[in-house]
């Protein structure tokens, strides 16, 4: 791997605050960290991060190597200041980690992630269900970032999925490079595993099911109100659901007036770990993704994966997961109840996830991706 000397780059993740993107940006400026500790001298870069990404920020990151170290933090097209656009200013190249962008930068090539699955498949299975206000407000959204996106020198996807999709509406080939997400150095790092402040007495059954993430509305997770009364009308099966949101968004779902619906708040990536240990099983209803890393940490954590039948989901996960028709809770119930009816499948496909697990590319790899990709 051979690096052009002192090229001036810019690490820029204001823009990130919430989601899955908090834990890549924090996980790369880690990998980042330790890689330049071993290249030292080599390159010119410059960190700018949100305060949900540098709160993330695993302890031992060596951010000294970096040639500066700011905290910003950008808010769609709210507006910055003078002062703030200065610090974007005369690099040689930028890489935002999760675009858009939506402001021109002044700097000499642009490198962006892609992670909007609403324009990669616009015809999807969540326009449907939005009110028609709501769906044209959210189409003409995608419409104005979809140009953005086709502005960067460079478009770094998740998937070839993602790629052949955005490729068939018209992007152009040879500005798309593929990066797989994969599972987070903190799960090989029980030293920096930390607990959160949930009382699991609380939970009335022994068998706990859960969702980690945000309850945005593509997620689907208000399907498991349907779930859980399936389970204990149709099939006499009693479970706990667990889920990380914030208050708010319990109350949004209807979870609040359900006595076997608990959360244990917004968490960071130290306290994935411990979530996914208080699961029996994750339950996975999105309708629509790029690239999830869920259901791999969960496989990682020995954790059983039910999972929605589509590719984002399947062409990584393979035959270590338990797929049902997201759009049918009894789909999704009877597919939990059968699982559980037969350990010895279960013991297999968990078998199957620590393996497929192992082989897929670690964090260091994808830095070493991204690395290069903004070197060359």
């Amino acid at each position: 791997m051979k690096y052009k000397n002192k090229m001036k780059i810019l690490i820029n993740t204001t823009n990130i605050h919430v989601g899955g993107g908090v834990q890549v940006a924090s996980s790369f400026i880690h990998e980042l960290s330790l890689i330049l500790k071993e290249h030292t001298n080599k390159f010119n870069i410059s960190i700018l991060y949100s305060t949900a990404v540098k709160s993330n920020l695993f302890s031992d990151s060596e951010l000294s190597v970096f040639q500066c170290v700011q905290e910003l933090n950008v808010y769609g097209v709210s507006s910055l200041s003078a002062e703030d656009k200065k610090h974007f200013d005369n690099y040689d190249v930028c890489f935002t980690v999760f675009g858009p962008f939506y402001f021109k930068l002044k700097v000499k090539e642009h490198i962006c992630g892609f992670a909007q699955p609403w324009i990669a498949y616009p015809d999807n299975d969540v326009y449907p269900i939005l009110r028609l206000f709501e769906r044209m407000k959210t189409k003409a959204r995608f419409f104005i970032q979809s140009f953005l996106f086709k502005r960067y020198e460079q478009l770094i996807v998740e998937q070839q999925h993602v790629k052949d999709a955005l490729v068939n509406q018209g992007y152009a080939n040879d500005k798309i490079k593929v990066v797989s997400n994969c599972v987070s150095t903190i799960y090989d790092s029980p030293h920096l595993w930390k607990d959160f402040a949930f009382n699991k007495s609380e939970l009335k059954y022994d068998i706990t099911l859960g969702f980690i993430g945000r309850a945005y509305v593509h997620k689907n997770v208000i399907i498991l109100k349907n779930v859980s009364r399936l389970l204990f009308e149709r099939y006499n099966f009693n479970c706990n659901f667990v889920f990380s949101f914030t208050a708010n968004e319990m109350k949004e779902c209807g979870f609040t007036e359900l006595d076997n619906f608990f959360t244990v708040g917004a968490i960071k990536v130290e306290q994935c770990p411990a979530f996914y240990q208080l699961l029996d099983a994750l339950v996975f209803p999105s309708l629509l993704e790029c690239f999830s890393a869920s259901p791999i940490e969960a496989m990682k954590m020995s954790t059983t994966v039910f999972a929605s039948n589509y590719p984002f989901v399947t062409e990584v996960c393979q035959n270590a997961a338990f797929y049902f028709d997201a759009l049918d809770a009894n789909s999704i119930a009877e597919s939990i109840v059968n699982a559980f009816a037969n350990k010895h499948l279960r013991e297999e496909k968990l078998n199957l996830g620590r393996n497929l697990v192992r082989s897929l590319p670690t964090a260091r790899d994808r830095a070493v991706a991204y690395l290069d990709i903004i070197n060359n």
